[in-house]
């Protein structure tokens, strides 16, 4: 290898490795807002076009895309409570949770604050709510030993599917009235768009 080739090769690996820091949440290792719509972006371009002239692409396997808003309730009681550092550590166990339970291809970013956000690729709004049901039961049967105290907690979501919604603006207003209908009715429940 030449010292140019090398050189490029270094300036390649200094390239990935800053948007690695541009795209991702310091706390949760999970993609932060910037990167989650990017990556996003890729996809949601892909359901667009397949609804548009689905006999087009009727070859085209990814023909649905969901949109998920996580929120941990009650998170600024637990951190008045436990203080700080055992509300990073519950969000780092959430995005933990969330991060195992759906596939390589979704997307998850921690949107601000506790909520955290997932573009279930391929999935339409009652599968995404079977998959996001079956992680806030997880969450729900979770307890936190934190200084010698037991944190229990739990999460709401709000679900929408990109079919009902036309782009991601929409998207996105879809999924987060639907958390805001979890949080109104009781909070530890999935509400589906579709419902509102």
């Amino acid at each position: 290898m030449t010292e140019e080739q090398e050189k490029i090769k270094e300036l390649k690996e200094e390239v990935s490795r800053l948007k690695e820091l541009a795209y991702k949440d310091e706390l949760t290792d999970l993609y932060n807002r910037h990167g989650f719509k990017d990556e996003s972006a890729k996809f949601i371009n892909e359901v667009k076009g397949y609804l548009e002239n689905p006999t087009r692409r009727e070859n085209f396997l990814i023909k649905s895309l969901s949109l998920v808003i996580f929120d941990i309730d009650n998170f600024k009681k637990i951190n008045d409570t436990y203080g700080h550092q055992a509300g990073d550590e519950i969000l780092k166990l959430v995005s933990k949770i969330i991060k195992e339970r759906v596939r390589g291809i979704d997307i998850v970013a921690r949107w601000g604050g506790e909520e955290i956000i997932v573009s279930l690729i391929g999935s339409n709004e009652a599968h995404a709510y079977e998959i996001c049901d079956d992680i806030r039961k997880k969450i729900e049967e979770i307890a936190v030993k934190w200084e010698g105290k037991i944190i229990k907690f739990t999460v709401s979501g709000g679900v929408a599917s990109f079919a009902e919604a036309g782009d991601f603006d929409n998207l996105f207003k879809k999924s987060d009235a639907a958390l805001y209908k979890a949080k109104q009715t009781g909070k530890n429940k999935i509400v589906k768009a579709s419902e509102l």
